[in-house]
């Protein structure tokens, strides 16, 4: 549940959930779906069920994607919901409560929307290390 990936899927979850106004719910709207990884195949990590997505094998350590639903993210170790959302400028940071079969736990995951397709996960103490997201279009 430490796992980076897991944590740039939470970062999405935060933007969905809504406290800041107008943009987190434009945010939201446009972040529902599944995402990946640059660097990673969609088709690897996801295949088409009805109108949604869903793993092809969440239980993989290479699976690098999260699936967005309302203010639920579902990465490929757990579940998390967002709690809080707060906005500074063109970035967001958000209070996810995650939780695995077996373990609860809560963290903030900061994020900066980069287009409809695209987001950033950043640590904002090392905002100069981040990780980039892509929107799965199949």
């Amino acid at each position: 549940m430490n796992g980076k990936p897991f944590r740039g899927a939470m970062a999405g979850i935060v933007l969905f959930a809504g406290g800041a106004g107008h943009v987190a719910a434009a945010s939201m709207e446009a972040l529902q779906g599944a995402w990946t990884m640059n660097g990673t195949g969609c088709e690897d990590n996801f295949e088409k069920r009805g109108k949604g997505f869903e793993y092809k094998d969440r239980s993989s350590s290479l699976t690098t994607g999260i699936i967005v639903s309302g203010s639920r993210v579902l990465g490929p170790n757990s579940s998390c919901k967002a709690e809080k959302i707060s906005q500074n400028g063109d970035r967001f940071s958000v209070l996810l409560s995650c939780s695995d079969a077996v373990l609860f736990s809560s963290f903030s995951a900061s994020f900066r929307v980069i287009d409809k397709t695209h987001f950033e996960r950043f640590d904002p103490q090392f905002p100069e290390i981040s990780v980039i997201y892509y929107k799965c279009e199949f």
